[in-house]
This record gives C-alpha cells, sequence and structure tokens, in this order.
C-alpha cells in the first residue's frame, strides 16, 4: 500500500482488495476506471486500486494534439492524469508520472521547473521588476503571478523564486540601474565610508563603517543566507532568516491546486 499527500490528505493506492476493504468495507471498486465517477475507487491497469479524484468529460487544453479529441474526457488520481480513451493504460507508478497534473509522464513537476529552468519567464521578469520599484515580495508575486492562494502559501512561492539565482541576478541588475541612476555606485559608497572612518568623533561610526568597508572589498565575509539576500535594498526584511533557509526540497514541492492545473 503507497500514498502520497495533496493539501494535507493522504490518497492510498491499495494493492491488495483486502487491505482496501479494512478501511472501506462498504465500497466495492468499480471494474472499469473508464465508466468511474469522481470520488469512486477503481481497478487499475495494472490490479492495484486508487480513488479518481477528479473527473472530467471535456478536455479544455490550448494546443491539443488531434487525438485528444477522440477521449470522453480524463480522469486524475494521486499517480496521475490519463485521458479516458479505449487504449489508455491507468498504471499507479508513481515513478512514472512526475507531474500528476499532466498527461505526459515526461513532463517535470513545477517545483522542478522552477530550480532547472535557466531563463526568465514573462511573469518572473515581472516579479523581479515589481520588486526593484518597491513593492512587497508578497504584493509583486501576487500581481505577478495573479495568486489568489492564502498569504503563507504566497510566501513560500516568493520564498522560493528568490532563491533561484536567475531571479536575483534580475533583481540586481534593476536596483544596479536605479542606483546608477542616482549617481550612486561602488566608488561612490567606499569614498562616503572611508570618509565616515577618518573623520568621525564617534567610534562606533568609525568601527561600523571599518566594517561595511570590509565586506564590500570582501576581507569580511558574508556568508549567511540572511547577509547575501537581505542585502538587496533590504527587500527580504519581510521574511526572517529561518524562513529563508528552510527552503528546501520539500518546501518546493507544495503540491499544486487542481484549479491552477487543470
Amino acid at each position: 500500500m503507497k500514498y502520497q499527500v495533496i493539501k494535507g490528505t493522504r490518497h492510498y493506492v491499495y494493492d491488495h482488495i483486502s487491505d482496501f476493504y479494512n478501511d472501506h468495507p462498504d465500497q466495492t471498486p468499480v471494474k472499469d476506471w473508464r465508466e468511474g465517477k469522481e470520488g469512486d475507487w477503481v481497478w487499475s491497469d495494472d490490479d492495484n486500486i486508487v480513488q479518481l479524484i477528479k473527473v472530467s468529460n471535456v478536455i479544455n487544453h490550448p494546443g491539443d494534439r488531434k487525438n485528444y479529441k477522440y477521449a470522453k474526457g480524463w480522469v486524475r488520481t494521486v499517480v496521475g492524469t490519463f485521458l479516458n480513451r479505449p487504449n489508455t493504460i491507468m498504471d499507479t507508478d508513481f515513478e512514472k508520472h512526475k507531474n500528476r497534473y499532466t498527461f505526459s509522464g515526461k513532463i517535470k513537476s513545477p517545483s522542478t521547473r522552477i530550480k532547472e529552468r535557466k531563463n526568465l519567464t514573462k511573469r518572473e521578469r515581472i516579479f523581479a521588476t515589481s520588486v526593484v520599484a518597491g513593492r512587497s515580495v508578497l504584493k509583486a508575486y501576487k500581481e505577478a503571478f495573479s495568486s489568489l492562494a492564502s498569504d503563507k502559501d504566497t510566501q513560500k512561492k516568493a520564498v522560493v523564486l528568490l532563491k533561484q539565482e536567475r531571479v536575483m541576478k534580475e533583481i540586481e541588475r534593476g536596483v544596479m540601474d536605479v542606483a546608477k541612476s542616482m549617481g550612486i555606485d561602488h566608488e561612490y559608497i567606499l569614498h562616503n565610508l572611508k570618509c565616515l572612518c577618518e573623520n568621525s568623533d564617534d567610534e562606533n561610526i568609525i568601527l561600523q563603517s571599518t566594517k561595511e568597508l570590509g565586506k564590500v572589498i570582501g576581507t569580511l565575509g558574508t556568508t549567511t543566507i540572511r547577509q547575501q539576500e537581505v542585502g538587496v535594498l533590504g527587500m527580504l526584511q519581510e521574511f526572517s532568516p529561518e524562513q529563508l533557509a528552510a527552503v528546501k526540497r520539500p518546501e518546493l514541492e507544495v503540491s499544486t491546486s487542481d484549479s491552477e492545473e487543470s
């Protein structure tokens, strides 16, 4: 028996009928999954029992291939999405379906695509531009991606984007353009810090200025996540260092809702 979690709920794949009846004593799996209705438990073509999480009798997909028109619709299980056609084989092998929201087993999950993408998308560029323009990270994400998710879920997605080098480079380029238009460059910063170090009567100011000079020229390392990422106009100040550091593989795999992927 296997399962995966979607939105906090475990969805099981049963490989023994006895296990299924232990959990669902009043239900009988539908023999032909093509005849199943949403919520029904069905037999897959590899002789396992899985639930139909979503069933549609139409296919609305841009650029549909011609043969999609001959399908009666599609069904979605915890494993993957399958066209309702006589020759479609429904399996329960998670390894063959990296993205349960597509018909193809070759398309990678959204989180994997975000990590592996080399070039900025149009929406990512809008997000970066909005951040540089002074909008909060949450607002910038919602504007760029039309997100209707909660602030907590949107925050996770925003942090994921800010962990991508291509996005941070775009933001940094925008910040540098703004700085240059104001006459601020490395020479300007170094000159002013040097003046503070040499001319201030306040020992604390001298000490802090010296530290900042050390950071600029690399004498003092900036190794923490907060030092690396908050430095760009302080735009990440709404996130704690712990939140930024916690963006690991599990958080990247936050489930996408059916409404976003269907």
